[in-house]
């Protein structure tokens, strides 16, 4: 079940999944549903970046649901990212999970012996 929260206010933390297919503004790249991007303000409009054009290509998702997980990762994290996705059922952003770095998430399986 995922949590009905509104977009948060501190929009530099915060990446997005997709809703719709798009298009990377930067190097084209056609962009799936369900992909992770990053909304950058652009002069006129918000502009989509892909992970690899974002620099988040070494981030890896942590979905959510597991608190225990969650509070690892935040403490071993230098960097997180929240995930949120428009829901237009609800018609609000829903959080998805953490995009957190990749050796932190590593630390977190070792630790706790599974699988994110």
């Amino acid at each position: 079940m995922t949590e009905r929260t509104p977009a948060p206010k501190d929009k530099g933390q915060c990446v997005y999944a997709l809703s719709r297919p798009s298009r990377c503004y930067s190097c084209d790249a056609k962009l799936a549903p369900g992909e992770i991007v990053k909304l950058t303000q652009g002069k006129d409009e918000r502009e989509v970046l892909c992970k690899s054009c974002a620099g988040l290509e070494s981030f890896r998702v942590v979905p959510a649901g597991n608190a225990r997980v969650t509070r690892l990762v935040k403490k071993h994290a230098g960097e997180i990212y929240l995930i949120m996705k428009w829901s237009e059922l609800w018609k609000c952003y829903e959080r998805q999970g953490l995009l957190v770095e990749s050796q932190a998430a590593a630390t977190v399986e070792k630790e706790l012996g599974i699988k994110l």
